[in-house]
This record gives C-alpha cells, structure tokens and sequence, in this order.
C-alpha cells in the first residue's frame, strides 16, 4: 500500500500567512451544529486553536468547524495536532479537502479519533455514503498529519508521539477545480464541543510532473 508519491513534482512556495487566520482565508461551520464552533490564530506560536461541534462528519451529511482556503492542482498538507480535555472517543478533527461547504460534499480527509484512531474518509460525489479506512491505533497522543493530493489519488501520512510520518492509506476521489483545502474539528455530538491545537500547519501547491521527454 506503499507509494513513492511525489517523485517529479516541483514544490511552489508554501502560502503566506495573514494575521487573523494564518495560511487560510475563512472559517466557519458547515452543516449548521447547534453549538457555534470558532477558529482563533495566533500569530506568535503559529497554533491554531479550533472549537467545533456537530453530530458527525460522515454518511451523507457532515457538521463541523472548517478553517480552509481554495487551491487548485496538486498539493500537501501537513499539520500537528493534540485534543483539548476529555471528551467523546469519537470526536474527530484533521485535514480535509472538500469540493463545496454543503453538507453532503465530495471530500477526502485524515482524521484522528478522540481514542486515538486515526481515519482516511471520503465521500466520492456530492449525496453519497462516506467511505472510510480505520488502521490499527494504540490510544491517544499528539499527532502529525499529511494529506497529499496527486490527480484523483489522495495519500494519507500519520505519526504519533514525534514518530516519523508514514504513508498509511490512500484511495482515489475526482474534483472539480478548484477546491477548499483545510482544518476541521467535530465533537460528534449535538449537545457538546471539542477544542483541538494544531501546529506546524502548512499548504503547499505541488506544480504537475514534468512531461517525459520523447
């Protein structure tokens, strides 16, 4: 399941960072949670720190809070993350590239579980089931995430506890350009929300491979 990904892709500079949401554009909640969900960047530290609740983000509807910024083409994503406080095992924050803000969207992303399990989700098109793959996890900790994107196929990078990012998963979903490409965070209840710390964020466009010579 191993892959050498990105083999002839030429990096593009990483975005600049603006003081109030740092390397994205907006933030808000998708889905409409009961309990407003917030994102707050500090500049000094470089952290995000991401309030969110809604009921969940899969099967056919999602709620959750987004920081996120459009791109187009190829790209990776790469952030550190901790959970706040005690909560639902199966509260869930991440990466995700998602087509639109609607609730039913296409997406893909990499998510860690309040209990520690992390998660490659996607959603092929717009009103269908999520799909999910759920490797083998030891409990929770602090998490660095990579979510590369390479045409239709999206690659899913975890390490725990300072370890060294490794490919675990990857599956294939198609969008249209350009797409919205960021941070979420869902308590996975109605009624409650999580805070997640995310650090070392960062958004970088990958230019396409180089033509092979004839």
């Amino acid at each position: 399941m191993r892959h050498l990904i990105l083999i002839g892709l030429l990096s593009a500079p990483v975005f600049p960072q603006s003081e109030t949401l740092g390397i994205f554009t907006s933030s808000g909640d998708v889905g409409g949670p009961a309990i407003k969900g917030s994102t707050a960047f500090d500049a000094a530290t470089g952290q995000y720190r991401m309030t969110g609740a809604g009921a969940n983000i899969w099967g056919k509807q999602d709620q959750f809070q987004y920081a996120w910024r459009e791109i187009t083409g190829n790209f990776t994503v790469t952030a550190t993350m901790r959970f706040l406080g005690q909560g639902n095992e199966h509260r869930k924050a991440g990466i995700m590239v998602r087509q639109t803000l609607d609730t039913d969207a296409t997406y893909a992303d990499v998510l860690i579980h309040g209990n520690g399990m992390p998660g490659l989700q996607w959603r092929s098109k717009s009103g269908d089931e999520t799909n999910t793959f759920d490797p083998p996890f030891d409990g929770p900790g602090t998490f660095k995430i990579k979510l590369v994107r390479t045409g239709v196929k999206m690659y899913m990078f975890i390490g725990k506890d300072r370890a060294e990012l490794k490919e675990i998963a990857h599956t294939e979903v198609s969008f249209q350009y350009p797409v919205l490409v960021g941070l979420v965070v869902c308590s996975h209840r109605a009624d409650a929300a999580d805070t997640v710390i995310f650090s070392d964020v960062s958004v970088e466009a990958q230019a396409p491979p180089m033509p092979k010579k004839q």
